[in-house]
């Protein structure tokens, strides 16, 4: 057996583990009440388990891949490399867990981010036993965050919100909630241009627009793209309101990411 066909499976294999812990963690959640969206197609014909867990280990797999673009690069030991990563991509989804949004209840919000970070951090440390480098690495000695690219990056993803809002009238509390929508805006642009930041140290490429590709439509589009979409095996969301917000969110930071140059 070659070693792609092994790293695939290993792939699979710690997809499959984060899936298994991310179900035990949503069977402790209390069930949640609210009457804002319908029960999706799974849910009501009772096939959501099987549609969650297949889609889960696609996921979590596809995310644990793009370990392979920078974990060879991270500082520690096997454990720390991973659970670096790992807590990245937590960092992201416990902030999109925090939107404002009509069908979010209080509990969710405490729940949620806590049920998906466990499984991330098992995610991470998993990836880091199996792919991490052996020798431990120096981590680089440089600054982890530059002023301009996180003020670009922030401002970009706040720019693309407003949009959002106002051109698209995307599902959102907005008009309910306008403070509390406005500043989990800014909370959520701060927190995904420092991800950016650090992820950017580890990135080898001098072309700028490929460094932002890179940062921006894989390390972290493929992360939002897969996290927003667990929303309609639960929920019958609007799909085409879905996309856009995802795909403009998605624009705007990888465009805000074109501000980092070479580390």
């Amino acid at each position: 057996m070659n070693s792609a066909v092994k790293n695939i499976l290993k792939v699979f294999l710690i997809g499959l583990a984060t899936t298994i812990v991310r179900i035990i963690g949503q069977l402790s959640i209390p069930a949640g009440e609210q009457t804002v969206l319908e029960p999706s197609v799974f849910a009501r014909n009772g096939t959501m388990p099987l549609a969650f867990t297949v889609y889960g280990i696609f996921a979590y797999s596809l995310i644990a891949s793009l370990f392979l673009l920078i974990g060879s690069n991270l500082g520690g030991n096997r454990v720390l490399q991973g659970l670096k990563y790992g807590l990245s991509c937590c960092v992201v989804w416990i902030v999109y867990l925090l939107e404002p949004l009509p069908h979010v209840a209080g509990i969710d919000q405490i729940t949620y981010p806590a049920a998906d970070s466990l499984a991330l951090i098992v995610m991470g440390l998993l990836l880091g036993l199996l792919f991490g480098s052996p020798v431990p690495r120096a981590d680089k000695e440089k600054p982890p965050f530059s002023i301009l690219p996180v003020t670009v990056v922030t401002g970009s993803f706040f720019a693309g919100r407003m949009i959002q809002y106002f051109v698209f009238d995307i599902y959102s509390s907005f008009n309910e909630k306008p403070l509390e929508t406005v500043l989990w805006c800014l909370l959520t642009g701060i927190a995904i241009s420092c991800v950016i930041s650090w992820l950017s140290l580890y990135i080898r490429s001098e072309n700028r627009i490929l460094r932002a590709l890179i940062l921006g439509g894989l390390l972290f589009g493929v992360d939002l793209i897969l996290f927003n979409f667990f929303m309609p095996l639960v929920f019958d969301a609007d799909i085409p309101d879905l996309i856009l917000r995802t795909f403009i969110d998605i624009l705007a930071v990888t465009a805000g990411c074109s501000a980092f140059s070479k580390a």
